[in-house]
């Protein structure tokens, strides 16, 4: 029978989660301030920071997702090992030897970047070479060693942890599967051999490289369009148009991701949601034409 072990969730984590809100209200005070007429001459920068604000702001979220669906289950031939959609499978046969961290001499180094609270990071460690780091607390890390690879957890009970892995390891029997390891990059390999998924993210992409195309010649054709209300504005403020396509185009791509990996959705509604993102980007484009002619 399987036991699962959890991590602590460290009250660190919800800096992160203080982090994507401040990163999401500084990009919508950056796009308000673009708006306003006293800082027209650097409308065109407020609005290219507060969409590069997008970056940062997937990272920290998907590294957050990862923190809080960590697992390690100790079963009868194999250790599993899971952070958010990737997978360790360790051979229990294959696992040398596995050592809480402070029975070391030496203090663990731990990776030098990292979020609050989740280090989840390959670091590479002098006398041991690259580690996977797949944890939350450092003063319950255990360091594993497998097959010339190393590996640290921190269950939320390392003794408990240990004495169960030793007494299955004993007992273990041997496990056809050998090492697996699915990881963001093996998955989207995966997925990338859908052909259908290939083909409405290409449309997708295009959709969104068309409507920026329409916006920067609007942009620079025209000094003012008339907005949604009517009014005249300034022709920069059509990047808030292509802001939002490129939005709507992230979002669809990474839900797709997800839903196709934890099999939460059936393919059809995933394609009909890239596809979706494609119309609300060709939409977005003939309205910037409408209001700039």
């Amino acid at each position: 029978m399987e036991k699962v072990f959890l991590p602590p969730q460290q009250k660190m984590l919800n800096r992160n989660r203080i982090l994507l809100v401040g990163l999401l209200l500084l990009a919508l005070a950056l796009i308000v301030l673009a708006n306003l007429k006293i800082f027209i001459d650097f409308a065109s920068v407020f609005v290219t920071v507060a969409f590069l604000l997008a970056v940062p702001f997937f990272y920290v979220l998907y590294r957050l997702n990862q923190a809080n669906h960590i697992s390690y289950a100790i079963g009868e031939d194999c250790l599993n090992v899971v952070w958010g959609v990737n997978r360790l499978q360790i051979p229990l046969r294959e696992i040398d030897w596995a050592h809480h961290v402070d029975d070391f001499e030496q203090k663990l180094p731990l990776p030098r970047w990292h979020l609050p609270g989740a280090f989840l990071n390959h670091f590479e460690i002098r006398g041991l070479g690259k580690t996977r780091f797949i944890a939350t607390d450092p003063k319950k890390m255990i360091l594993i060693k497998f097959m010339d690879r190393y590996c640290v957890v921190s269950p939320d009970d390392p003794s408990s942890f240990l004495s169960l892995l030793q007494e299955r390891q004993a007992l273990a029997p041997l496990c056809e599967d050998g090492i697996l390891e699915e990881t963001f990059k093996t998955l989207t390999l995966k997925i990338r051999q859908d052909a259908w998924m290939k083909r409405w993210a290409l449309f997708g992409g295009i959709a969104l490289g068309l409507l920026w195309l329409c916006v920067l010649l609007m942009i620079g054709m025209f000094e003012t369009v008339t907005w949604v209300t009517l009014e005249e504005v300034r022709s920069s403020q059509l990047l808030l148009l292509a802001i939002m396509g490129t939005f709507a185009w992230m979002v669809s791509i990474v839900i797709a991701f997800f839903a196709i990996i934890q099999s939460k959705a059936e393919k059809l509604l995933v394609y009909m949601l890239l596809a979706s993102s494609m119309l609300t980007c060709l939409i977005l484009a003939v309205a910037t034409l409408m209001m700039s002619l």
